[in-house]
């Protein structure tokens, strides 16, 4: 929720950054402004003030990209939280059931990938692996928006049905909501339940997905072809490491 008096230029500058962070391509300012919503005298302005502080950087086209200074940043976040430390060794162990392994957190709608990664590669390459995913289809997703209150969610999902909320993905659809197959008779199950099941689309494959704790701010999750008969034992696993990871913080 939003102060009384918020900093709307703070707001605008960090929506700027957001969306140079999870674009593929540099940005120029009226790009910029379209996709946000925003004037591009104040757009321009905003921008050539994260070029100067080293967050974004221009090109040769004059269009912008991350600068320096977000690497910076993003070492400093990850360092000071310490989760992604704390939780790459007890995610490994998750390796053996042959599954896609994941970390996230929620970003507005959308799920942020800490780590991505598949038993056939190096766990490194599980790092930052993964653009925004929107948290509705997201088994990790749907298990932090479970934690959000019924207004927080309406609240959520009217901010991102404008261009500002939807920021650098337009393409995003905005679930439906209400009834018994919507979005919140939905997270209400996975409440009861204590885990999400999703369905990733396109094929035969599912996530199952825990929070990390009983105010959980993240969430672990496998991704792979399994059965209903192997959900208990997943649950198990998931459940045993994310009890690893909040061991390790309480540390």
């Amino acid at each position: 929720m939003l102060p009384a008096q918020p900093n709307q230029s703070l707001i605008d500058g960090l929506a700027c950054l957001q969306t140079l962070s999870s674009s593929d391509h540099p940005i120029g300012s009226r790009e910029m402004a379209r996709t946000l919503g925003l004037e591009v005298t104040r757009v321009n302005r905003l921008l050539k003030t994260l070029a100067a502080i080293g967050l974004a950087e221009q090109d040769a086209r004059k269009k912008y990209h991350p600068g320096p200074a977000i690497h910076v940043l993003a070492a400093q976040s990850l360092f000071g939280s310490g989760l992604l430390r704390r939780a790459i060794g007890p995610l490994e162990s998750l390796y053996h059931f042959g599954h896609l392994v994941a970390l996230g957190v929620l970003w507005r709608d959308q799920t942020a990938y800490l780590f991505h990664g598949h038993p056939s590669h190096p766990a490194l390459d599980g790092l930052g692996h993964e653009r925004l995913y929107p948290a509705a289809s997201s088994g990790i997703g749907l298990m932090l928006l479970s934690h959000r209150s019924e207004d927080e969610i309406r609240g959520l999902y009217e901010e991102a049905a404008t261009p500002r909320g939807r920021g650098a993905m337009p393409e995003d659809v905005v679930p439906v909501l209400d009834g018994e197959d919507g979005l919140l008779a939905r997270l209400d199950s996975i409440r009861a339940n204590g885990w999400a099941l999703a369905h990733i689309p396109g094929g035969a494959n599912r996530t199952l997905a825990v929070g990390l704790g009983d105010q959980f701010d993240a969430a672990i999750g496998v991704s792979g072809e399994f059965g209903d008969d192997e959900i208990d034992r997943l649950l198990e696993a998931l459940r045993d490491v994310a009890d690893q990871i909040k061991q390790k913080e309480q540390a």
